[in-house]
């Protein structure tokens, strides 16, 4: 510890939101290098956004970083960081903040769609008017026995993203309900909209269970259980375009999950997911009429509604 340092009060870096609401000189240290020296009238309040604080915590990940501080009345703070500063040197004084990188908000919106495009299904999507933009509708989809899990697993998945530092992408809840919620995000000038549907989906397992038991074993009689075991372990590591095929070639899937049999692959944001086709859009208003007042002039999806902005 430099010997200065040693009465002044002091706390880990990831401590900060503990320091004090006071005024004072502040120092960052590790290993016995002074690192930063700065000033706030409140440290706290400084501390909650410093711009060198991503530089520290790096550090900090080799080598333990401490903040330390010496208070001092208001009209002392310049003279006495900058003797200090003078004295030490630090070495991050001495060099520019270095830029921060965001990530585009078009490479966020892809991000989110490849964590779950297992789950999700692209309802259609409405043309820009005078007063509002392009919007697009998509539907993740639950088993009507998980629906709250399904939920509270979407939420976790789209808060992740949503925290990423270096983005200003945000998906928004904006209807939270026991048995569903509703998010919307905007991207390249686009509006899109993720509302819960559910029913029957092919990455339910009991479900696609039924599917798997009349290709292994024809029809509904019984089966020794390790034979059953085994299938179902098969069908756990199906993948998605697996269980998609075996689904639309079986008169038990069709039924199951007529919106993903029915539905075809289209490009959004540069993933392919599936979307409803034209025909299938018209009926799925048809039984849903909430929906049609809501979105009263949806179409199919046929082209990749998130346009790409070249920069």
């Amino acid at each position: 510890m430099l010997q200065e340092f040693t009465n002044f009060p002091n706390l880990k870096l990831l401590d900060r939101q503990r320091l004090p609401e006071c005024c004072g000189v502040y120092f960052a240290i590790a290993r016995d290098q002074v690192l930063y020296i700065g000033l706030a009238i409140n440290l706290r309040n400084r501390w909650q956004n410093h711009h060198r604080f991503p530089q520290l915590q790096a550090v900090n990940k080799r080598n333990e970083v401490r903040l330390f501080w010496l208070t001092c009345n208001e009209n002392q703070l310049r003279d006495l960081e900058s003797q200090y500063i003078e004295y030490y040197c630090p070495v991050l004084n001495q060099t520019k903040v270095p830029e921060r990188q965001t990530i585009p908000s078009f490479q966020m919106l892809t991000m989110s769609l490849k964590k779950f495009h297992e789950r999700v299904i692209g309802f259609g999507v409405c043309p820009a008017e005078k007063q509002q933009m392009k919007v697009l509708i998509l539907g993740y989809l639950a088993d009507y026995r998980e629906t709250r899990g399904a939920t509270t697993t979407l939420r976790k998945s789209l808060q992740a993203i949503t925290r990423k530092p270096n983005s200003l992408f945000r998906w928004s809840e904006v209807l939270r309900r026991r048995d569903g919620a509703e998010w919307y995000t905007r991207c390249n000038g686009i509006e899109i909209n993720l509302i819960p549907y559910f029913q029957e989906r092919i990455m339910h397992n009991p479900s696609m269970y039924d599917v798997m038991y009349e290709k292994y074993f024809g029809t509904r009689t019984s089966v020794p259980l390790p034979e059953y075991n085994l299938m179902t372990q098969d069908v756990r590591a199906m993948s998605f375009m697996d269980r998609l095929e075996s689904a639309r070639t079986s008169e038990i899937g069709q039924r199951l999950f007529p919106l993903e049999c029915g539905a075809e692959f289209r490009t959004v944001s540069g993933v392919e997911i599936l979307c409803l086709t034209e025909s299938q859009l018209k009926s799925f208003l048809l039984e849903h009429p909430n929906l049609q007042d809501q979105y009263p002039k949806m179409l199919a999806i046929d082209t990749d509604p998130v346009p790409v902005l070249e920069l």
